[in-house]
């Protein structure tokens, strides 16, 4: 006793292949986020490294600044007004005249000072003129005198070293933003009006005093250039800025606090760096976005998927067309073959009772006999269009004689089933064509108008001259082929869905063999409705 064993079912194939696939596109998107997680996590590391350097140049910029401003420009002014409010009489003279004495470093000073003036913080008048607030150089005007009289003594009395330093207030004074240098001289205070243009110059003048970051990084070649400096005021206004805002976000801001004295107190320093410096600066430099690639991978990886889930489906689809013509192809074959044997058994029984049965028997014999090697050379066509094997030989042929020879061989197999058949073909016509692939399409076209159309019909076969070429045409009385359907039937294994259902034989071959052929012999197939109402079925080969 045999086994047999069952091979693999075809839906249960196609489902382990698509589930598989399904899996590897999970774990393509899996693999994708852990890559993106990662170069995620080494830019956050590389832009952190990036701020903690901008943060190293920004406290460089405050400690260069404040040095500047307090040590070059305030401290010597500061130390002279001092020393003219302690002087008998208590004085202010004006600028020029403070500076007047050897001291280049006072006078270079004094350029940041454009206003001078003494404050008595308890409201004394120290001029019979101008009351508690005596002022030299530019003039003081009425809102700046004010806003000092009304808030320089709050100033001074929260800095209570101001005897031996002095600090620095700003407000927005008039529509603009003023700073102003205080300090405590004996019971007054001292301080000026800072000119904000040279202050500006002076702030340029220490980032430019040598690179902001130490030499040890980016072995020395680090300049400037590559980061963007500002320092914003108290008021949110841009005292200072440097560079062409390439930092982006690697940007960090040190506030000035009370470096040397407060002279920029409130302000704060804004230092950021290019990302074209981080080469030079992290190892690896600052990596790139693969999102867009990773995306991509992803969307590849995904069509894919789609693509051999589509490609399964066809082949499921193709793999049941080709059962149910291997199913039509041997229903095809039994009925000739049957019809054979019957007759055959027939003549061989001596059951025939006349002459004209025994005809009849052999006459059937012969019918069958065609339509079976007629439908083992389509199929053979077929077979060899699949494999590309396909040889003909078109050479210049009179057509009218090759398509009565044809129609003549056919006219067995019309009379069986009670159908006629006229020629209209034109004698003139001479086309590039192979006889036996024409006789394919000519005896497929004749069977397909005899099978589909209705008992006693004519079925009209013609040649023309026209178009490009020569025209071969069949034509039935049958119902037609609606407009829609019509680039379908030429596919392989299709059958319009009203002859599904009718008791219609046929493979589903028979258009794609007369297609394949039309165009081997450098022409075309077309199908169109006929001047009756049937379909026309129209080869056209060259002239």
């Amino acid at each position: 006793m045999g086994i047999s064993r069952r091979p693999l079912d075809a839906g249960w194939g196609s489902v382990f292949i698509t589930s598989f696939l399904v899996l590897s596109l999970i774990l393509v998107a899996f693999l994708a986020r852990l890559a993106y997680g990662a170069a995620r996590s080494h830019r956050r590391v590389a832009e952190g490294v990036l701020t903690d350097y901008a943060s190293l140049a920004a406290h460089e910029l405050v400690r260069r600044a404040a040095n500047e401003i307090g040590y070059n420009g305030c401290y010597p002014i500061v130390s002279a007004l001092r020393r003219a409010a302690a002087a008998p009489g208590g004085g202010l003279p004006e600028p020029a005249a403070l500076g007047a004495a050897d001291d280049e470093g006072l006078r270079r000073a004094l350029a940041l000072a454009p206003s001078l003036f003494i404050l008595d913080p308890a409201g004394r008048a120290l001029d019979p003129a101008r009351g508690s607030l005596v002022s030299s150089g530019a003039p003081l005007d009425a809102a700046a005198a004010d806003w000092i009289r009304a808030s320089l003594p709050a100033v001074a009395a929260a800095k209570p070293d101001l005897a031996r330093s002095f600090t620095a207030a700003s407000a927005k004074i008039g529509g603009r933003t003023r700073a102003f240098v205080v300090a405590s001289a004996g019971p007054v205070l001292v301080g000026f009006e800072m000119d904000r243009a040279v202050l500006r110059a002076w702030i340029d003048r220490a980032v430019k005093r040598g690179p902001l970051l130490p030499a040890s990084l980016g072995d020395g070649h680090l300049t400037n250039d590559l980061l963007d400096v500002g320092v914003i005021d108290p008021e949110g206004s841009d005292l200072f800025r440097s560079g062409e805002g390439r930092g982006g976000d690697l940007r960090a801001r040190v506030p000035f606090g009370d470096a040397y004295g407060g002279v920029l107190d409130g302000a704060v320093a804004v230092v950021s760096i290019d990302p074209a410096a981080a080469p030079r600066l992290v190892i690896g430099g600052l990596p790139e976005s693969h999102v867009p690639l990773l995306l991509a991978l992803q969307g590849v990886a995904a069509g894919l998927v789609v693509a051999a889930i589509v490609l399964l489906r066809r082949e499921r689809a193709l793999a049941a067309a080709r059962s149910e013509f291997i199913a039509r192809v041997s229903h095809e074959l039994r009925t000739p073959l049957t019809q054979i044997r019957m007759f055959a058994e027939t003549l061989l029984l001596d059951r025939a009772r006349t002459e004209a049965e025994r005809r009849r028997s052999l006459e059937i014999i012969d019918q069958e006999a065609r339509r079976l090697g007629d439908l083992v050379e389509n199929v053979l066509r077929f077979s060899r269009g699949e494999r590309g094997d396909i040889h003909l030989a078109p050479r210049p042929r009179a057509v009218a004689p090759l398509v009565r020879e044809i129609v003549a061989s056919f006219l067995p197999l019309a009379r069986g089933r009670g159908v006629r058949v006229e020629t209209r073909l034109d004698a003139a016509a001479v086309a590039s064509l192979d006889d036996d692939a024409m006789r394919q399409v000519l005896l497929n076209l004749l069977d397909n108008a005899v099978k589909y159309g209705p008992a006693g019909q004519c079925v009209v076969v013609g040649a023309e001259r026209g178009g490009a070429g020569v025209r071969v045409w069949v034509e039935d009385e049958g119902p037609g082929v609606p407009e829609a359907e019509r680039s379908r039937i030429w596919n392989r294994f299709e059958r319009l869905p009203r002859d599904r259902d009718r008791a219609v034989a046929g493979t589903g071959i028979g258009l794609t063999v007369v297609r394949d052929l039309a165009a081997l012999q450098g022409g075309r197939a077309w199908v169109e409705e006929a001047s009756g109402g049937g379909a026309r079925f129209v080869v056209e080969l060259p002239a």
